[in-house]
Formats: C-alpha cells, structure tokens, sequence
C-alpha cells in the first residue's frame, strides 16, 4: 500500500508544514510516555526491588560473618555469663519455707551490727511494695530494721550488709539525731545537746530461692502430706 492511499497520511500532506511538525512532535511525546509507562517504570520498580533484596542479603552475610569471627571466643563468653549466674546464685538465701529464711537473714543482721557496734532494736516482716515483681525463680524478703549506734556505726553496718555474701538491698532509710537537754537551774529554753547517737530505721530486701534443690524438696514433702 503506497503512502498516498493511508488517510492519516494524506491528511498530513495537505496541512501546512508547521501544523505538520506540531502532530508529529505530539505523537512523538505520546509514544515516549507509553515507553516509559509500560517499559521504563516497571524495569525501575523491579531494579528498585533488586537494589532492597541485595541489601538485605548483605546484612544478613555481614551479621552471619560476624557470627562466624565470633564463635571462636562465644564458648568463653557463655562461661563467663555462667560464671556471674552461679556467683549471684550463692549470694540468694536458701531454705525450705519463708519462716526459716526470714530467721537466716535477721541472725545475718544481728552478727552484722555486732561487728558495726550497732544496737538493734527491732526486726519486723513487712509486704513486699506493690507493683514490684522478684526476678524469676526468686522470693522477696522485706525486713523493717531498727536501732541506734553512732554515725559511722550506722554507715559500717550499712556498708556490712550490702558488701557481704548475701545480696541486701537497703530500699529505705531514716536517720535522727538522739538530743539530750542540759541539767539548768529552771531554765526550760536551754538548746538540746547532740549526744553522738543516732537513731535509724531501715527497709531491706533479700530474695529466697525458690527453684533450688532445697525448695524442690519442701515442695515433694508438701505434696506427699497432702496426698
């Protein structure tokens, strides 16, 4: 079929040479954003794709090589972590019910403020504080702790107690000054005296263990009364 036989084509040989140029230049920006529609996007979005894939394997590569670069001293790592475990777990209280625990830890008190010259007073159970949770296979010990001693007394017994073999947290502490009035001649507005003694009231916690061996045992011996 010759040129002259297509009507499109005819068409365009009858328009003027400039109207001529502006509908082929406007077919030639039609075609170019079918091209880029239907070929161009979709090659970039699959490029796109393929760029997010390989970085996302390479992360993986680099974490699985530091993995392998590692693995050589993982062994001492988990013997070290197991190490610190078993340290923390000898400083928990073992004992087959609360009672005797409670009993093991205030005989720690009271030998603790022998060596700090510190006088107790009185050693009360107290609730655990609300909203707080023992860490896993652990039961908290809550003592209220009163006495008097001196100030450095007072700061030796504290140091004693959370420096020793048992792990002590002290969660609350109150200090007051023991004042005495001097022997005056009706004068009722004579200053009080320091006398160097100092009064205190202490909240600690321990934690008894509740998944030892110890415990397993109280709870067979539980089992085998009720049965």
């Amino acid at each position: 079929m010759s040129e002259s036989g297509i009507p499109g084509l005819r068409a365009l040989d009858r328009l003027a040479p400039g109207d001529r140029r502006a509908i082929l230049l406007g077919l030639g920006v039609m075609v170019s954003a079918v091209v880029i529609l239907f070929g161009v996007r979709p090659i970039y979005g699959a490029l796109t794709d393929a760029r997010e894939r390989l970085a996302a394997e390479r992360g993986v590569l680099a974490r699985e090589i530091q993995l392998l670069e590692s693995a050589a001293v993982l062994p001492k790592h988990i013997q070290e972590a197991l190490r610190k475990t078993a340290a923390v777990d000898l400083r928990l209280l073992e004992a087959p019910s609360r009672i005797l625990a409670e009993g093991q830890l205030t005989d720690l008190l009271e030998t603790s403020a022998v060596l700090s010259r510190v006088l107790l007073r009185e050693i009360e159970s107290i609730a655990p504080a609300r909203g707080t949770e023992p860490p896993p296979g652990t039961e908290t010990l809550r003592l209220s702790v009163s006495g008097e001693s001196d100030l450095e007394g007072v700061l030796t017994f504290l140091d004693t107690m959370e420096s020793g073999l048992l792990l002590v947290r002290v969660t609350g502490l109150a200090l007051e000054p023991v004042l005495a009035r001097p022997e005056t001649d009706g004068d009722s507005q004579a200053e009080p005296i320091p006398t160097g003694v100092v009064e205190f009231q202490l909240i600690i916690e321990s934690y008894l263990k509740t998944d030892g061996p110890v415990a397993q045992a109280q709870l067979v011996r539980e089992g085998e009364e009720n049965t």
